[in-house]
């Protein structure tokens, strides 16, 4: 028997709202997150967390931690804070690039 095909519909774009507060569901991914990390021996700094894109920079500056410890435990690092703030950097970024 053949494999089927499931076809799914796009996500919508209304699917994420960086402004929108983050869900019960979101909130306690990041809070396990949190508790992996500091499962493979790396404090965490709390941080709070209130709108979706506070949550996606949480999540993605926690899982390039956890998969740095994972790789090199050996190497003593300092607590897990909040994600760094990049956004002046990019907008900088790409005025400069628009001027050339």
């Amino acid at each position: 028997m053949p494999p089927r095909t499931i076809k799914l519909r796009p996500t919508p774009p209304s699917a994420y709202n960086d402004q929108r507060p983050a869900n019960a569901l979101i909130l306690a991914q990041v809070t396990e997150l949190e508790k992996a990390v500091r499962a493979a021996g790396r404090k965490v700094r709390p941080m709070t967390v209130t709108t979706e894109a506070d949550a996606a920079a949480r999540i993605r500056h926690l899982n390039r931690a956890l998969h740095h410890q994972v790789l090199l435990p050996a190497i003593k690092r300092r607590p897990v804070g909040a994600p760094p703030q990049n956004k002046p950097a990019i907008a900088a970024k790409a005025k400069r690039s628009r001027k050339k």
